[in-house]
Protein backbone atom coordinates (compact mmCIF):
# COMPACT_ATOMS: atom_id res chain seq x y z
CA UNK A 1 0.00 0.00 0.00
CA UNK A 2 1.73 3.31 -0.91
CA UNK A 3 0.54 6.84 0.75
CA UNK A 4 -0.15 9.67 -2.16
CA UNK A 5 -0.66 12.80 -0.13
CA UNK A 6 -1.97 16.26 -2.12
CA UNK A 7 -1.54 19.41 -0.12
CA UNK A 8 -4.08 22.28 -0.19
CA UNK A 9 -4.10 25.49 -1.61
CA UNK A 10 -0.99 27.77 -2.03
CA UNK A 11 0.70 24.86 0.13
CA UNK A 12 4.05 22.40 -0.68
CA UNK A 13 4.65 18.66 0.22
CA UNK A 14 5.87 19.83 3.66
CA UNK A 15 2.52 20.26 5.06
CA UNK A 16 2.36 16.43 5.19
CA UNK A 17 6.05 16.10 7.81
CA UNK A 18 4.18 14.47 10.76
CA UNK A 19 2.22 11.79 7.92
CA UNK A 20 5.41 11.11 5.66
CA UNK A 21 7.26 10.53 8.75
CA UNK A 22 4.69 8.02 10.46
CA UNK A 23 3.69 5.99 7.78
CA UNK A 24 5.66 3.86 5.19
CA UNK A 25 5.46 4.00 1.90
CA UNK A 26 4.33 7.20 1.01
CA UNK A 27 4.69 9.96 -1.78
CA UNK A 28 4.21 13.99 -0.72
CA UNK A 29 3.53 15.19 -4.02
CA UNK A 30 3.81 18.86 -4.84
CA UNK A 31 1.46 20.03 -7.55
CA UNK A 32 2.77 21.90 -10.61
CA UNK A 33 3.80 25.68 -10.07
CA UNK A 34 4.69 24.63 -6.19
CA UNK A 35 7.18 26.12 -7.01
CA UNK A 36 8.35 24.40 -10.20
CA UNK A 37 6.60 24.42 -13.41
CA UNK A 38 3.32 26.35 -14.24
CA UNK A 39 0.24 26.27 -11.59
CA UNK A 40 -2.84 24.16 -13.13
CA UNK A 41 -5.51 26.22 -12.98
CA UNK A 42 -8.77 23.20 -12.24
CA UNK A 43 -8.72 20.80 -10.18
CA UNK A 44 -9.43 18.26 -13.22
CA UNK A 45 -6.30 18.99 -14.91
CA UNK A 46 -4.67 18.47 -11.54
CA UNK A 47 -6.04 15.45 -10.92
CA UNK A 48 -4.98 14.05 -14.49
CA UNK A 49 -1.27 15.24 -13.67
CA UNK A 50 -1.70 12.73 -10.45
CA UNK A 51 -2.74 9.82 -12.30
CA UNK A 52 -0.04 10.43 -14.64
CA UNK A 53 2.19 10.34 -12.12
CA UNK A 54 0.85 6.86 -10.36
CA UNK A 55 1.45 5.78 -13.80
CA UNK A 56 4.53 7.14 -14.14
CA UNK A 57 6.21 5.63 -10.86
CA UNK A 58 3.97 2.37 -11.11
CA UNK A 59 2.14 2.79 -7.77
CA UNK A 60 -0.70 0.69 -7.09
CA UNK A 61 -2.40 -0.42 -3.89
CA UNK A 62 -2.83 3.39 -4.00
CA UNK A 63 -4.40 5.89 -1.09
CA UNK A 64 -4.90 8.98 -2.04
CA UNK A 65 -5.00 11.55 1.00
CA UNK A 66 -5.78 14.90 0.43
CA UNK A 67 -6.56 18.17 2.31
CA UNK A 68 -8.75 21.03 1.01
CA UNK A 69 -7.31 21.46 -2.49
CA UNK A 70 -6.03 17.97 -2.72
CA UNK A 71 -9.40 16.28 -1.24
CA UNK A 72 -11.00 18.18 -4.54
CA UNK A 73 -8.05 16.20 -6.64
CA UNK A 74 -8.20 12.74 -4.76
CA UNK A 75 -12.28 12.84 -5.69
CA UNK A 76 -11.90 14.15 -9.16
CA UNK A 77 -8.95 11.40 -9.12
CA UNK A 78 -11.22 8.67 -8.46
CA UNK A 79 -13.71 9.66 -10.99
CA UNK A 80 -11.38 10.31 -13.82
CA UNK A 81 -9.78 6.97 -13.35
CA UNK A 82 -13.36 5.36 -12.98
CA UNK A 83 -14.47 7.22 -16.25
CA UNK A 84 -14.67 4.96 -19.43
CA UNK A 85 -12.32 7.68 -21.82
CA UNK A 86 -9.99 7.04 -19.56
CA UNK A 87 -6.57 4.72 -20.18
CA UNK A 88 -5.50 4.43 -16.04
CA UNK A 89 -5.99 1.38 -14.87
CA UNK A 90 -8.35 2.24 -12.13
CA UNK A 91 -7.35 -1.19 -9.69
CA UNK A 92 -4.42 1.56 -8.85
CA UNK A 93 -6.28 3.12 -6.69
CA UNK A 94 -7.07 1.21 -3.35
CA UNK A 95 -9.05 4.18 -1.54
CA UNK A 96 -9.33 7.79 -0.42
CA UNK A 97 -8.51 9.83 2.63
CA UNK A 98 -10.17 13.42 2.44
CA UNK A 99 -9.28 15.52 5.06
CA UNK A 100 -10.89 19.29 5.15
CA UNK A 101 -13.44 17.76 2.41
CA UNK A 102 -16.10 19.21 0.13
CA UNK A 103 -18.08 18.08 -2.94
CA UNK A 104 -18.52 21.80 -3.90
CA UNK A 105 -15.31 24.31 -2.30
CA UNK A 106 -16.97 27.74 -3.13
CA UNK A 107 -14.22 30.68 -2.43
CA UNK A 108 -15.40 34.30 -1.21
CA UNK A 109 -15.58 36.13 -4.34
CA UNK A 110 -13.96 39.25 -1.94
CA UNK A 111 -10.78 36.89 -1.62
CA UNK A 112 -10.28 36.11 -5.02
CA UNK A 113 -10.53 39.74 -6.28
CA UNK A 114 -8.17 40.85 -3.30
CA UNK A 115 -5.78 38.29 -4.57
CA UNK A 116 -6.34 39.14 -8.10
CA UNK A 117 -5.13 43.52 -6.82
CA UNK A 118 -2.11 42.09 -4.90
CA UNK A 119 -0.67 40.49 -7.81
CA UNK A 120 -1.89 43.39 -10.20
CA UNK A 121 -0.13 45.92 -7.94
CA UNK A 122 2.76 43.24 -7.46
CA UNK A 123 1.56 43.93 -3.39
CA UNK A 124 3.15 41.94 -0.41
CA UNK A 125 1.79 38.65 0.35
CA UNK A 126 -0.92 39.12 2.45
CA UNK A 127 -0.42 37.63 6.18
CA UNK A 128 -4.28 36.81 6.90
CA UNK A 129 -3.75 34.16 3.94
CA UNK A 130 -1.06 32.41 6.85
CA UNK A 131 -3.55 32.50 9.94
CA UNK A 132 -4.78 29.29 9.47
CA UNK A 133 -1.56 27.83 10.33
CA UNK A 134 -1.56 29.70 13.81
CA UNK A 135 -1.61 26.46 15.53
CA UNK A 136 0.51 24.74 13.92
CA UNK A 137 3.81 24.26 16.15
CA UNK A 138 7.17 24.95 15.33
CA UNK A 139 9.06 24.50 13.27
CA UNK A 140 6.93 23.17 11.04
CA UNK A 141 4.29 26.41 10.97
CA UNK A 142 7.16 28.62 10.00
CA UNK A 143 8.15 26.20 7.49
CA UNK A 144 4.67 25.96 5.79
CA UNK A 145 4.69 29.44 5.79
CA UNK A 146 7.43 30.03 4.09
CA UNK A 147 6.47 27.62 1.37
CA UNK A 148 2.95 29.69 0.81
CA UNK A 149 5.00 32.87 0.68
CA UNK A 150 7.56 31.63 -1.99
CA UNK A 151 4.68 29.89 -4.28
CA UNK A 152 3.23 33.32 -3.75
CA UNK A 153 -0.31 34.63 -4.51
CA UNK A 154 -0.47 33.85 -8.32
CA UNK A 155 -0.13 30.30 -7.48
CA UNK A 156 -2.70 31.20 -4.34
CA UNK A 157 -5.34 32.66 -6.87
CA UNK A 158 -4.98 29.74 -9.17
CA UNK A 159 -5.62 27.21 -6.84
CA UNK A 160 -8.45 29.34 -5.44
CA UNK A 161 -10.30 29.73 -8.71
CA UNK A 162 -9.91 25.78 -9.32
CA UNK A 163 -11.43 25.59 -5.58
CA UNK A 164 -14.12 27.95 -6.58
CA UNK A 165 -14.63 25.97 -10.29
CA UNK A 166 -14.87 22.69 -8.66
CA UNK A 167 -18.29 21.00 -7.64
CA UNK A 168 -18.84 17.17 -7.86
CA UNK A 169 -22.43 17.13 -6.13
CA UNK A 170 -23.86 15.47 -9.05
CA UNK A 171 -21.29 12.55 -9.34
CA UNK A 172 -20.24 11.63 -6.48
CA UNK A 173 -22.56 8.29 -5.69
CA UNK A 174 -20.28 6.89 -8.54
CA UNK A 175 -17.05 6.65 -6.70
CA UNK A 176 -16.81 3.58 -4.99
CA UNK A 177 -13.57 3.00 -3.26
CA UNK A 178 -13.45 3.05 0.35
CA UNK A 179 -13.16 6.77 2.06
CA UNK A 180 -12.00 8.32 5.64
CA UNK A 181 -13.59 11.53 5.87
CA UNK A 182 -11.52 13.91 8.40
CA UNK A 183 -12.80 17.38 9.73
CA UNK A 184 -11.73 19.27 12.58
CA UNK A 185 -14.73 20.80 14.53
CA UNK A 186 -13.91 24.36 14.38
CA UNK A 187 -13.42 24.08 10.66
CA UNK A 188 -14.88 27.05 9.15
CA UNK A 189 -13.36 26.54 6.05
CA UNK A 190 -14.84 23.18 5.40
CA UNK A 191 -17.05 23.04 7.97
CA UNK A 192 -18.48 19.23 9.09
CA UNK A 193 -21.34 19.47 7.36
CA UNK A 194 -19.62 19.61 4.01
CA UNK A 195 -18.20 16.27 5.20
CA UNK A 196 -21.49 15.04 6.20
CA UNK A 197 -22.74 15.69 2.95
CA UNK A 198 -20.18 13.42 1.50
CA UNK A 199 -20.90 11.08 4.13
CA UNK A 200 -24.15 10.93 3.47
CA UNK A 201 -23.70 10.55 -0.75
CA UNK A 202 -20.49 8.50 -1.24
CA UNK A 203 -21.54 4.67 -1.02
CA UNK A 204 -18.69 3.39 1.03
CA UNK A 205 -17.87 6.25 3.40
CA UNK A 206 -17.06 6.57 7.29
CA UNK A 207 -16.32 10.10 9.00
CA UNK A 208 -13.90 11.10 11.80
CA UNK A 209 -14.32 14.37 13.91
CA UNK A 210 -11.58 15.52 15.56
CA UNK A 211 -12.29 18.03 18.58
CA UNK A 212 -11.01 21.00 18.89
CA UNK A 213 -9.64 20.73 15.18
CA UNK A 214 -9.44 23.48 12.60
CA UNK A 215 -8.69 23.42 9.04
CA UNK A 216 -5.24 22.45 9.91
CA UNK A 217 -6.20 19.27 11.41
CA UNK A 218 -4.21 17.03 10.24
CA UNK A 219 -0.97 19.08 10.98
CA UNK A 220 -1.80 20.44 14.26
CA UNK A 221 -3.50 17.06 15.60
CA UNK A 222 -1.43 14.58 13.53
CA UNK A 223 -1.39 12.08 16.33
CA UNK A 224 -5.32 11.84 16.23
CA UNK A 225 -5.14 11.90 12.52
CA UNK A 226 -2.52 9.18 12.17
CA UNK A 227 -4.04 7.21 13.91
CA UNK A 228 -7.07 7.75 12.11
CA UNK A 229 -5.68 6.94 8.77
CA UNK A 230 -3.94 3.99 10.60
CA UNK A 231 -7.20 2.24 11.42
CA UNK A 232 -8.94 2.94 7.98
CA UNK A 233 -5.70 1.84 6.21
CA UNK A 234 -5.41 -1.36 8.65
CA UNK A 235 -9.64 -2.18 7.91
CA UNK A 236 -8.46 -2.32 4.04
CA UNK A 237 -5.69 -4.89 4.28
Amino acid sequence: MTFVFLHGSGCMNNVWAHQVSFFNNTIALNFPGHPDGEALSDVKSIAQWVLNTVEQEDLTDVVLVGHSLGSAVAMQAALLASSESTTFDSSRLKALVLIGAGAKLKVMPQLLTSLATIIEENGKFPDYLLASNQQLQEPLRTEVNSAIVKNGAAVMLKDFTACDNFDVMQEIDSIKLPIQLIVGDKDIMTPIKYSEYLLANLPNAQLEVIDAGTHMVFAEQYDKVNACIQRFADGLA
